[in-house]
C-alpha cells in the first residue's frame, strides 16, 4: 500500500518539474544541458512510476509479458545513472569539451541496457512478482547476473558523480557563485543516495547467492527510503542555483508584508483625496516592492493636497496631550502628522480646499530617497491614524471646538 502511494507521489512531483522545464525547450532546442536535465528528470520519474506495484502490474498486463515492469525499471535506473553523469559533465564543461567524456558514458550505459535486456529475454520468470522480484529470482543465473551488472554500473556511476560534484564545488571557479556550489553539493547528495541504494540492494540480493535471505527485508525497504532522498536532492540541486540568489528578495518581501498591510489601511482612507493617482504597473500587481513604492508616492501626493488644511491648533493639542500622557518627544511628530491628516481629511470631505500651504507645513527632514525610512515613517503614521488614543482625543477636541468657533 505504501509503495502504491509513495512512488506515484514522487513520480508526480518529478513529472511536474519535467513539464515546467519542457516549456523552455522550444526556445532552447540547442541547449544540451537542458536536454540532459529533462532526460534526468524523465528517467527518474519513470523509475518511480514503474517501481509502484500497481503500475508494474498494469505494465505486465497491458504488454502481456510477465514481469516486464522489472526490466522497464532497470532500464530507467540505468538511463538515470547515465543522465546524472551527462548532466554533471555538461554543467561543468562546454558541450564540445564535455562530449569527449560523455560519449563513453553513453556507450557504457547503452551496453548495460542492451545486456540486461538480453538477459531478461533469456530468463525464466513465469510468476509475477511486483515487489520482491529480485529476491524471488535471485538464484536464477541470468537474473543474478543482470542485477549484478546494472546495480554495479549504477553504483560506480553514482560514486563518480558524487566525487566530481564534491570536488568541483571546492574549485575557485565557483568562489563568487555560492548558490551554484550548494547546487553541486546537493547534486552530489543525489549521487550519494544512488550509490548507497545500489550498494545495499546489491548486498541484499547477493546474500541470496550464498543461501541467506536475512537482508531481503532491508533491501526492500531501501527503495522506499532512497526515493524521497533522491527526489529531494535532485529537485533542490535544480532549484537552489536558480532561486538562491533571489532568496534575499524573498526574505525582504516576507519581512515587509506586515508593514505593507499596515500601510494599506492608511492608503485606503486617503484614496478619496485623489483616486486618479493610484497606479499599479502592468504585470507588477504581485510585486510587493513596486506596490510599497507606489503607496508611499501616493500617500505623499495626498498629504501635499491636504497640507493647506493643516491646523496649528491640532499640533498644539497633540503636543499638550502627549506631554500630559508622558509620550516620548520623538514620537510626537508621528502623532501630530496622523492627527493633522485625520482633521484635514474630515475637512476635505466637507468640501474645504484651502489656499496653498505655507512652506513650514511641508518641512520634512526625510528626503524621500530612502524607501526603508519612508516606509517606517508612514507605517508609524498609519498606526497612529488608526488607533492612537492621543490622536483620537486631539481630533475629538478639534471637532468640539469647531462648532464653538463658528
Amino acid at each position: 500500500m505504501v509503495r502504491n502511494i509513495a512512488f506515484p507521489f514522487f513520480a508526480l512531483v518529478l513529472t511536474g518539474i519535467l513539464v515546467y522545464k519542457v516549456r523552455h525547450m522550444r526556445a532552447q532546442r540547442g541547449n544540451a544541458g537542458l536536454w540532459a536535465l529533462c532526460g534526468t528528470v524523465f528517467f527518474f520519474g519513470m523509475t518511480m512510476w514503474s517501481a509502484s506495484p500497481a503500475s508494474a502490474a498494469w505494465i505486465n498486463r497491458v504488454t502481456g509479458v510477465t514481469n516486464l515492469a522489472e526490466l522497464v525499471a532497470a532500464v530507467c535506473l540505468s538511463a538515470l545513472a547515465a543522465s546524472f553523469l551527462v548532466l554533471a559533465l555538461l554543467w561543468r564543461y562546454p558541450a564540445a569539451v564535455a562530449w569527449r567524456r560523455l560519449r563513453w558514458v553513453l556507450v557504457v550505459y547503452s551496453l548495460v541496457i542492451v545486456t540486461i535486456s538480453v538477459l531478461f529475454a533469456l530468463s525464466e520468470v513465469p510468476v509475477e512478482r511486483t515487489i520482491d522480484y529480485p529476491y524471488y529470482y535471485a538464484t536464477q543465473p541470468t537474473v543474478a547476473v543482470s542485477y549484478a551488472i546494472y546495480y554495479s554500473a549504477t553504483l560506480i556511476g553514482s560514486a563518480i558523480l558524487a566525487r566530481w560534484c564534491f570536488t568541483w564545488a571546492r574549485h575557485d571557479d565557483y568562489a563568487a557563485l555560492p548558490y551554484l556550489r550548494r547546487g553541486l553539493r546537493l547534486y552530489a547528495g543525489a549521487g550519494v543516495t544512488m550509490t548507497t541504494y545500489s550498494a545495499l540492494r546489491l548486498v541484499s540480493i547477493g546474500g541470496n547467492w550464498f543461501g541467506t535471505d536475512v537482508l531481503n527485508q532491508a533491501g526492500s525497504v531501501t527503495s522506499l527510503v532512497a526515493a524521497p532522498f533522491g527526489c529531494f536532492f535532485l529537485t533542490a540541486a535544480m532549484v537552489v542555483p536558480m532561486w538562491g540568489p533571489r532568496w534575499p528578495v524573498v526574505r525582504r518581501t516576507v519581512r515587509r508584508w506586515p508593514r505593507y498591510r499596515t500601510l494599506r489601511s492608511l492608503h485606503r482612507r486617503l484614496t478619496e483625496v485623489n483616486p486618479s493617482v493610484v497606479f499599479v504597473a502592468r504585470g507588477r500587481r504581485l510585486d510587493l516592492q513596486h506596490r510599497i513604492r507606489r503607496a508611499i508616492i501616493e500617500l505623499s501626493d495626498w498629504r501635499w493636497a491636504l497640507a493647506p488644511l493643516f491646523d496649528t491648533a491640532v499640533e498644539d493639542a497633540v503636543w499638550a496631550l502627549g506631554r500630559a500622557r508622558g509620550v516620548p518627544a520623538e514620537q510626537l511628530p508621528v502623532l501630530v502628522e496622523a492627527a493633522q491628516l485625520r482633521v484635514a481629511l474630515e475637512s476635505w470631505r466637507r468640501g474645504a480646499r484651502g489656499a496653498e500651504a505655507p512652506a513650514d507645513r511641508f518641512h520634512d527632514e526625510r528626503d524621500g530617497n530612502d524607501i526603508d525610512l519612508e516606509l517606517a515613517w508612514w507605517c508609524q503614521v498609519a498606526r497612529a491614524f488608526k488607533d492612537s488614543p492621543v490622536v483620537e482625543r486631539a481630533v475629538a477636541g478639534i471637532r468640539g471646538a469647531a462648532p464653538a468657533s463658528r
